[in-house]
C-alpha cells in the first residue's frame, strides 16, 4: 500500500520566502559570498550559498550576477528525499531586475523557470521549461520590484532602526509572482552564534500577496548585526525552521538525517479509523489554530463544511463522502482547456505516457472504464513505492515507474488527459492507521458524465475513501504549478481533527 507523501516541495517553497543572505552592497567592487546551514530544531536540514559578482553587459554597462543556491535533504519513513534549488538574477547595481532564472530539482529532471523584464512595458515574461513542455505568462514588473533577497539588499543599504517598518516588492521563486515583503524592527537582543553572544536586531518579516493577504508559512523572524548582514533567521515552518551564518565547512558539513518529515507531518487522531478504505460517510470535526477553516477546506460533491452555532472560533465540521461518477447534480457540459492540455509537469504528449495510456485503455469505450483502468495501471505498474524522489513530472514517472503519492497523482492525471479526459491533482489529508493519523497525500478528480469524481491510483480506489479530506485541486498548469501547496502549509502542524461518526 502507498503511502501519503507530498514530498518536500512544500517546505522549498516556504523556505524560498526565508530571507538569509543579507551581504549584498550598492557596487560590490569584488565577489562576494555568504554561508549558511539550515537546521529544523536541532536537525541541520541543508544548507544556502550565495555568490554576488560584478558584470558587464554587451554594451559595457555595469551589472550583477546574483546566485542563491539552497539544497534541502530530509527522510521519510525508511526513504530519503532531496531538494535543490538554483536562483540566478542579473540586475543593475541599485538592484533592478533585468533578467532570472530558477531551476529546480526535485527529480532527475529539473523544472526551470526564466524570465526577461521589459522596461517600457514593466513586464516580466516567465517561461516554465520540464519534460519538453514548456508555458509562458507576462506578469506585471514595476521597477521597485526585487528578487526574493530585496529585504536583505534594503536593510544592506540602509540600516532600520528599532521601531520602524519598511516595505518591499519581492518576487518569489516558487510561487513565481510578486510579493510584499515587510519588515518591522524590534529591539536589539544578545544572540548566541558560534559560541559566542552577539548583540543584534530582531526584524519580524511578513510576506503577503500583492493586495496584503498574508501568505502562510512566510512569517520569519531575522536577527542583523549593524551592517545590515543576516546572521540568523527562524520561520514558523514545520516545528521552527533556523538559518545560521557559518564558513563554508559549517554549512557543507554532514546532515544529521534524522529529521523524519513525514513523521513530523502526521496530524495524529484520538482514536483509530477501523477499516478506512470501506469507510464511505465520516464526520469529522476540525479545528485550526490562527485560522478559518472555512476558507481552507472546500466545499464540493464529496464535502461538506458545516460551522456549528457556538463552537469555538477556527472549528467546524466537516462530513466526507464516497462519490462516484453519477452522484449529484450534472455540471456544465466542458470544462477549461487547463485540465486537458500538457503542460510542463503534467505533460500528456509524452510518448511514454502516450504509451501507458494505450496500454491501460486497450478495449475501453467510455471515459469512466478509461479512467479506472488507468487508476489500475498506475496502481499496477509503478511497483517502486518510495520517498526517493519529491515531485516528478509524469514523464519520468512513466519511465522509471517509481515514486510516492505525488508521482502517482501526475501520472494519473497526464494518462487520463491522454485519453481525452479532464483531469486535475488534488492536495489533501488521508488517514494512514500505521501511523496514528492523518499524513499529506495526493491524489486525483477525472471530469466524467458532467461530474469531477475522485479517484486514487496510490490507494488503487476508483472509489474513493472517506479518509481522504481534500485541501485544493490544481491542474499543475502556468508558471506557478505549486501555488496550490500552499493550503498544505497552512494546516502543518496547526490542524485537529477528530472523527465524530464513521459510516
Amino acid at each position: 500500500m502507498a503511502r501519503p507523501g507530498l514530498g518536500v516541495r512544500f517546505v522549498t517553497l516556504a523556505a524560498c520566502g526565508l530571507t538569509a543572505l543579507g551581504l549584498l552592497c550598492p557596487k560590490p567592487a569584488t565577489a562576494q559570498e555568504s554561508w549558511d546551514a539550515i537546521y529544523i530544531g536541532k536537525s541541520k536540514v541543508g544548507h544556502m550559498h550565495v555568490r554576488v559578482e560584478p558584470v558587464k553587459d554587451a554594451q559595457g554597462r555595469d551589472l550583477v550576477r546574483v546566485r542563491v543556491d539552497w539544497e534541502l535533504t530530509f527522510k521519510r519513513g525508511k526513504d530519503q528525499a532531496k531538494t535543490q534549488l538554483a536562483y540566478g538574477t542579473i540586475e543593475k547595481p541599485d538592484g533592478t531586475v533585468l533578467r532570472l532564472d530558477t531551476r529546480t530539482l526535485t527529480s532527475q529532471d529539473s523544472i526551470r523557470t526564466s524570465g526577461e523584464v521589459d522596461e517600457d512595458k514593466q513586464t516580466m515574461t516567465l517561461t516554465i521549461e520540464s519534460g519538453g513542455q514548456s508555458q509562458q505568462q507576462v506578469i506585471p514588473w514595476t521597477p521597485d520590484v526585487r528578487g526574493p533577497y530585496g529585504a536583505e539588499m534594503s536593510l544592506a543599504r540602509q540600516p532600520i532602526e528599532p521601531g520602524q517598518t519598511r516595505e518591499i516588492k519581492t518576487y518569489i521563486p516558487d510561487l513565481n509572482q510578486v510579493c510584499l515583503t515587510k519588515l518591522t524592527a524590534k529591539a536589539k537582543e544578545s544572540v548566541k552564534l558560534g559560541g559566542e553572544s552577539r548583540s543584534l536586531l530582531k526584524i519580524d518579516q511578513m510576506i503577503s500577496d500583492i493586495k496584503g493577504k498574508p501568505l502562510p508559512g512566510m512569517h520569519s523572524t531575522l536577527w542583523v548585526d549593524d551592517g545590515g548582514q543576516i546572521l540568523k533567521s527562524s520561520t514558523d515552518l514545520v516545528g521552527n525552521m533556523l538559518t545560521y551564518r557559518t564558513t563554508k565547512e559549517g554549512a557543507l558539513a554532514p546532515d544529521g538525517g534524522d529529521f523524519d518529515l513525514l513523521a513530523r507531518s502526521i496530524i495524529r487522531v484520538p482514536q483509530r479509523i477501523t477499516e478506512q478504505e470501506r469507510r464511505r460517510d465520516i464526520l469529522y470535526r476540525i479545528t485550526v489554530r490562527d485560522d478559518d477553516p472555512t476558507t481552507l477546506l472546500p466545499n464540493d460533491r464529496r464535502q461538506t463544511v458545516v460551522k456549528q452555532k457556538g463552537a469555538a472560533p477556527g472549528t467546524v465540521q466537516l462530513d466526507v463522502r464516497t462519490a462516484g461518477p453519477n452522484a449529484g447534480s450534472p455540471g456544465p457540459e466542458q470544462v477549461d482547456s487547463q485540465f486537458i492540455r500538457p503542460n510542463p509537469l503534467v505533460d500528456s504528449s509524452n510518448s511514454l505516457v502516450v504509451k501507458a495510456m494505450n496500454k491501460a485503455t486497450a478495449g475501453k469505450n467510455d471515459p469512466w472504464s478509461k479512467a479506472v483502468a488507468i487508476v489500475e495501471w498506475v496502481a499496477e505498474n509503478v511497483k517502486s513505492k518510495n520517498f526517493n524522489t519529491a515531485f516528478a513530472p509524469a514523464g519520468e514517472v512513466a519511465r522509471d515507474l517509481s515514486g510516492d503519492c505525488s508521482e502517482h497523482s501526475v501520472l494519473t492525471a497526464a494518462m487520463c488527459r491522454a485519453s481525452g479526459i479532464p483531469a486535475r491533482c488534488v492536495v489533501g489529508l488521508v488517514y494512514v492507521d500505521h501511523l496514528g493519523g492523518f499524513g499529506f497525500h495526493m491524489w486525483n478528480e477525472v471530469y466524467v458524465n458532467r461530474r469531477w469524481v475522485a479517484i486514487d491510483s496510490a490507494y488503487r480506489q476508483s472509489e474513493v475513501d472517506a479518509t481522504h479530506i481534500k485541501l485544493s485541486d490544481t491542474s499543475l498548469d502556468g508558471v506557478a504549478p505549486f501555488e496550490a501547496l500552499l493550503p498544505v502549509i497552512r494546516v502543518f502542524d496547526k490542524m485537529k481533527i477528530e472523527p465524530l461518526e464513521l459510516r
